[in-house]
């Protein structure tokens, strides 16, 4: 009897682990799902406004379980302030786990105390992480405005724990968007608005009907 119930549990184990292999390597992931994801990006206008955009080329391949990427400069023809964007999307495990605390802190930068703050981009509820990134050397400062958020399609959020708010079985595609500003080349002008927000008011609603769109 009891070698019955140990040849059940082995099994058991194998088919678990099976399973939990499948599931981290994707093995029985809906492959158009990610596909979709990954060429989604590339219709994302160049020009949104007073915005026009300029290609930057990626400096090293993507991360495991990140699908598709994207990274921009944004300048306005009307003020010259330029704002740089990187978009990553993927599995809610990689995606969700990096943040500017983790990937600027790596770079030496030390990043400050963060706040939430609201995007008025139309009818898409859209909230923000932003924070300020200084790095110090011998010969220079450079202090950056950052702004982040993901979002699975029904507005972006400013999530405390992306990976566990947004869980693989209920959203198999999470999308990140970061926009950064340097501080210490561009002055604002007379526009009293962060250039970052001026930008993603813009900006938003057609990258909704980019990723999004059906």
């Amino acid at each position: 009897m009891m070698s019955w119930i140990y040849a059940g549990v082995a099994s058991s184990l194998v088919i678990v682990s099976g399973l939990l292999h499948g599931m981290w390597t994707d093995r029985w992931a809906r492959s158009d799902e990610t596909v979709n994801a990954k060429e989604a990006l590339a219709n994302i206008p160049m020009m949104v406004g007073d915005w026009v955009g300029q290609e930057v080329e990626k400096p090293s391949p993507a991360a495991p379980g990140v699908t598709g990427s994207l990274q921009r400069t944004y300048t306005n023809k009307r003020t010259n302030v330029s704002v740089s964007i990187a978009i990553v999307n993927g599995r809610p495990g990689p995606v969700g786990t990096h943040t500017p605390e983790v990937c600027y802190d790596s770079s030496g930068y030390m990043v400050g105390q963060k706040e939430a703050v609201a995007i008025d981009a139309g009818e898409t509820p859209v909230q923000f992480w932003t924070s300020e990134a200084v790095r110090e050397k011998v010969t220079e400062k450079t202090k950056l405005r950052l702004y982040w958020s993901w979002s699975v399609g029904t507005g972006w959020v400013a999530s405390a724990d992306a990976r566990h708010e947004f869980p693989r079985y209920r959203h198999p595609i999470l999308h990140k968007l970061y926009v950064v500003r340097d501080l210490n080349a561009q002055t604002v002008g007379s526009d009293k608005e962060e250039p970052c927000e001026a930008f993603l008011k813009q900006f938003v609603p057609a990258l909704q009907a980019s990723l999004f769109a059906g």
